[in-house]
């Protein structure tokens, strides 16, 4: 009998055939895969990119559609039609008559516009076919205008807001003055009878240069120059081009070698589209950058990793097997191992390292035994144990003098970007053990969990200027947290302590303290040694804002205008020192009784450093004007947040009644119908929830309505009576005098 043996390849055949099947081929494969990916996804980021840009002009339309229909609807109804009377006053052929009522019309309309400088001319279109403008008049004849779709549309639908449009293709195109390249957003409205008696004004019609104009301008300008990759944007409807910069050569080669990004608008029955042209090639440009880099690297990366593994295999894999086999023998026990040293330099080094690893394991196993048989619980566990009340610092300090025998600091951890449920608890566990990759951590450190955002920390103190140490670990785990797992935390260290009097004391303070992470921007470290007093006199001073906090939490326009109110007359008597204090109280307040656990950059998108904003400002006036835009951004996140159609019915009710207090027939009925109770069960619930009875409410809303009128506006009082919902004046001074003391003349003439 003959036996055949398998013929062995030489270990340097094995190693480069599995060097190559396990490493290289693997490694092209998926990195062709993930170029094909990166391709994808480069892709469709610039799409995303260019989506977003379509959003923005997109939101500004709307804004400019919704504010100019509500100014057209506004200029039309106010002072009882008089702008219709006094156009319908020009349509004459009496001339001293026109020019009288020509000034009057300019007089009132310019008075009516003045805010607003975008809108370009305003025309009154009679059915006898004369036509009168304020500011400039529309280079268009009165034939092409009415035959326009808009104005038809406005004509077959009276008193009701239609949009259209025109595109200026050169300087003074539309209007003199005009700039070429704007798209002029033209708001019509036919009165009626009823609006209209003199039934002598067709039409009444905004011109107002859309802030969208300008912004298409400039992505195409920065697109040609190289500064954006937006492509050429336009906008189209069914009917053809509405606003372009392009001629019509232009938008035809656009669609040769070009991708096209579309994005609906709909308003009025009218579609548009929001039309961006940009080049295929520049979709994959700067991929095409990224590929060459990450193929070059990786190409090198093989060509090093081949060159060196007749290395590995003669210098360095033989000593590693015989170190793997060392390690085996200490893993089943064996710490009488010794490996004789050889190979190269390095792996020299490292033979002598585990050769002495396995005396340092032996030493420590050692002295734990010693320290088992000792000691009945580590320095962890009574740490815990006094957080939980479950011994006392004077208890820990008879049993272990080791504990307190060192100086100490307390450090508080709090995570912004977690949130307490089940499916996180291995996040946790993953987080806080990195904390032990920390050498300072795990050799000063016990930690204690207080709850899913909130850790305590025991450093044991054993250098002069521990500030600056604990300082740096404070940053290196901040640093580490964020690049693993996406997490920030803010970090609040205590002031340096010795002996376990002053333990608890200490603990109290990290946890009062915490709440200063509110001032500060991402990735805090709150130094608690310094500026004690300042530290204090705020916290005493947050108490003073719980209700302003809540008023925003809820959504409480006029609880909110009351706090305002408060804090803006404190502030009027206290230096700019004091005041800024004030704004950090409340701040705070804020922060502990409005976010719900939440962080300030879902309300403002990121968070800021309020220390160093609030520091910038120099006067009393900006430090208001700051507040006032702080809080109106809080409100309506916090409006947002409740979708008032979902929650209680009082907070609905208030927030209805805020929104249409000026509506003079506003009654107990309608609100009650509104939010779906009977008049009788929604009066005794409104009333026992809020304190106050419907009435005193709605009251109390249009008197502080007024009041902000009356010290912002020229309007006259009957005008701010009107405004607030009183169709009688005389009444409403009755109540203005009987809430504030002093008539509506007496205060406008207090706050001048």
């Amino acid at each position: 009998m003959f036996h055949t043996r398998r013929k062995r390849l030489p270990l340097k055949t094995v190693y480069y055939a599995s060097f190559l099947c396990f490493i290289v081929i693997p490694i092209l494969v998926v990195l062709i895969l993930s170029l094909l990916f990166l391709n994808k996804q480069f892709k469709n980021q610039a799409i995303e990119t260019m989506k977003r840009s379509h959003e923005t002009i997109i939101t500004e339309l709307v804004s400019d559609i919704n504010v100019m229909s509500m100014r057209l609807s506004h200029l039309i109804y106010t002072n009882n039609n008089e702008i219709l009377k006094y156009a319908a006053g020009t349509d004459t052929k009496d001339l001293n008559t026109r020019y009288s009522y020509e000034q009057k019309l300019y007089e009132s309309g310019n008075l009516a516009l003045e805010p607003v400088k975008n809108i370009v001319s305003v025309g009154f279109y009679m059915k006898s076919g004369k036509e009168t403008y304020i500011k400039n008049s529309i280079n268009r004849s009165s034939k092409e205008i009415k035959e326009s779709k808009w104005y038809q549309a406005a004509l077959e639908h009276p008193n009701t807001v239609c949009v259209g449009s025109y595109d200026t293709i050169s300087a003074n195109d539309l209007y003199t003055g005009g700039r070429k390249d704007l798209l002029i957003l033209v708001f019509a409205l036919a009165p009626d009878v009823t609006t209209d008696r003199s039934q002598k004004v067709e039409m009444v019609m905004f011109y107002q240069v859309a802030g969208a104009s300008d912004r298409i301008k400039r992505y195409n300008l920065g697109y040609r120059q190289g500064e954006n990759k937006l492509g050429i944007t336009q906008i189209t409807s069914s009917e053809g081009v509405v606003f372009s910069t392009q001629n019509e050569t232009e938008i035809t080669n656009l669609k040769k070698g070009y991708t096209k990004v579309v994005s609906p608008f709909e308003f009025n029955d009218t579609i548009w589209y929001i039309e961006s042209y940009i080049k295929t090639s520049v979709l994959t440009e700067d991929y095409w950058d990224s590929a060459r880099i990450i193929l070059s690297v990786a190409v090198l990366v093989l060509l090093l990793s081949g060159y060196y593994s007749r290395y590995f295999l003669r210098s360095i894999v033989k000593p590693i097997e015989e170190i793997s086999d060392g390690l085996r023998q200490v893993e089943e026990g064996n710490l009488e191992v010794h490996i004789v040293s050889r190979g190269q330099s390095e792996v020299r080094t490292m033979i002598h390292q585990f050769n002495a690893m396995a005396r340092r394991m032996k030493s420590l196993i050692h002295e734990y035994e010693e320290r088992v048989r000792n000691v009945e619980k580590n320095p962890g566990d009574y740490f815990a144990a006094l957080i939980q009340k479950e011994i006392t610092p004077f208890e820990v300090n008879q049993r272990s003098k080791e504990f307190f025998m060192e100086k100490y600091a307390i450090l508080g951890f709090y995570i912004e970007n977690i949130h307490n449920k089940e499916s996180d608890k291995e996040s946790i566990f993953k987080l806080t053990n990195s904390f032990e990759r920390n050498p300072r951590f795990v050799s000063r450190c016990f930690l204690y969990l207080e709850n899913a955002y909130f850790f305590l920390v025991f450093y044991r103190i054993t250098e002069v200027d521990y500030l600056s140490k604990v300082t740096k670990m404070a940053e290196e785990i901040q640093r580490e947290s964020q690049k693993e797992f996406g997490i920030q935390i803010n970090i609040a260290i205590g002031p340096e302590t010795f002996g376990y009097s002053e333990f608890e004391n200490q603990i109290a303070n990290v946890k009062n303290k915490m709440c200063f992470r509110h001032l500060f921007g991402n990735q805090a470290i709150i130094d608690l040694n310094q500026n004690i007093e300042k530290q204090s006199e705020i916290l005493l001073l947050v108490r003073n804002y719980e209700h302003l906090a809540i008023a925003l939490s809820i959504a409480d326009e006029k609880n909110l205008v009351q706090e305002k109110e408060k804090l803006f007359e404190l502030l009027n008597n206290k230096s700019m020192n004091e005041n800024k204090l004030h704004v950090f109280a409340a701040i705070l307040a804020i922060g502990r009784f409005s976010m719900d656990n939440n962080s300030f950059s879902e309300v403002f998108g990121q968070k800021y450093n309020y220390l160093d904003k609030i520091n910038r400002i120099e006067d009393l006036r900006n430090l208001k004007l700051w507040l006032t835009n702080y809080f109106a951004w809080i409100m309506d996140y916090s409006a947002t947040k409740l979708n008032v159609t979902e929650t209680d019915v009082t907070i609905k009710a208030k927030r209805y009644i805020i929104d249409n207090y000026e509506d003079a027939d506003l009654s107990l009925i309608k609100v009650a119908e509104y939010v779906g109770l009977n008049e009788k069960y929604f009066t005794s619930r409104f009333t026992k929830e809020t304190g106050e009875t419907f009435t005193s409410y709605l009251t109390m809303v249009r008197i502080q309505k007024a009041k902000e009128l009356l010290k912002n506006t020229n309007f006259k009082v009957y005008e701010i009576s009107e405004m607030v919902g009183y169709h009688n004046v005389e009444h409403f001074n009755r109540m203005f005098k009987k809430l504030n003391n002093i008539s509506p003349a007496q205060y406008r003439k207090g706050t001048t």
